[in-house]
């Protein structure tokens, strides 16, 4: 307890001395020469909190208006819309931000931005699977597929936000029919992470799998010839569903210019490009191709519900986790 207390002492005595203040689930070393870059232009220092998303809402929580967060820097639309519902974002007034992103990665009320998205793609072994097959996320749940489908578990945010768009486009009872036909359909159980189902697929475990695209790119960074390749769903019709990483402002950061500044920054051309390199992440910004072998994966429809819509089916959708026993 001591040791926690000295912790968090130390963490706040250190943003005493920063200029700004971002709390993030991210990666530091890759934020950090962004924030490098903010100090050169501005002269302001920039202290980088950097805790799984657990821990930050839990400090959040216990700092309250004493928080030194000026910015809040997350992962996950799950996570976006939950602190916006506790009230924790106040709306940025910078056209420039406002201006940068689709209106889907945005919130309507400007409580916080998309800075990078990711797709929820099928992954599939080429030597065996012809992806003109599956055009859909539904197509899982056909007998074709019975014992070949490997998936990661649903307990993690980036299947409660993919069930919540099945929710929004198919409707609450479809969606579970959707989801009980394709846990049926599984090889194995459902598996800890995206890299454990592109592995299963490699090894022969299962065919075909559902995974964020930015895990499948190292693979074929090592090895262009890798066998697992990747398609885009729904192209058809509702679009392939993103997510991704979002930033607000803390409703009670007393350095909402300098944190709007910093915003601008993260959705300039070569930031979000810097940003989207580090991660194979796709720039949130409009019509920016990125410049990592992501680009040669082509172009594709994304989901147009919004990430804020999104989330008000997120009760819904864990709901019927629970009800069909995606574990």
């Amino acid at each position: 307890m001591k040791k926690a207390l000295f912790i968090a002492a130390l963490i706040c005595s250190q943003s005493v001395l920063a200029d700004l203040t971002i709390y993030t689930d991210r990666v530091t070393a890759n934020l950090q020469p962004i924030a490098n870059e903010f100090t050169a232009r501005t002269g302001e220092k920039v202290t980088i909190v950097e805790l799984a998303y657990p821990a930050l809402k839990a400090r959040i929580e216990a700092e309250k208006e004493n928080s030194p967060a000026d910015l809040i820097f997350v992962k996950d639309l799950i996570y976006l819309n939950e602190m916006t519902d506790l009230g924790w974002f106040k709306a940025f007034t910078s056209p420039v931000v406002a201006s940068a992103v689709p209106e889907q990665m945005r919130h309507s009320q400007n409580l916080w931005t998309a800075i990078s998205f990711r797709v929820r793609s099928l992954v599939y072994n080429s030597t065996i699977v012809n992806p003109s097959d599956i055009q859909s996320y539904t197509d899982l749940a056909s007998d074709a597929w019975a014992g070949r489908v490997c998936v990661r578990s649903g307990s993690h945010a980036y299947n409660h936000a993919l069930v919540s768009g099945f929710v929004h486009n198919l409707g609450a009872a479809k969606t579970t029919e959707f989801l009980t036909a394709l846990l049926g359909n599984l090889a194995v159980d459902p598996m800890a992470n995206d890299r454990a189902v592109i592995d299963a697929i490699a090894s022969g475990v299962c065919d075909v799998g559902i995974v964020n695209h930015y895990y499948l790119a190292p693979y074929v960074a090592a090895n262009p010839a890798f066998v697992v390749k990747m398609t885009f769903l729904n192209q058809g019709t509702t679009g392939a569903h993103t997510n991704g990483t979002g930033m607000g402002i803390y409703n009670a950061s007393k350095n909402q210019a300098s944190a709007e500044k910093f915003m601008e920054l993260m959705l300039e051309d070569q930031t979000q490009l810097q940003w989207s390199a580090a991660h194979y992440d796709y720039p949130a910004k409009a019509n920016l191709i990125p410049s990592t072998l992501i680009k040669d994966w082509g172009l594709f429809k994304a989901e147009q519900a919004s990430w804020e819509t999104l989330g008000k089916s997120t009760p819904a959708a864990l709901k019927i986790i629970s009800e069909v026993q995606y574990k």
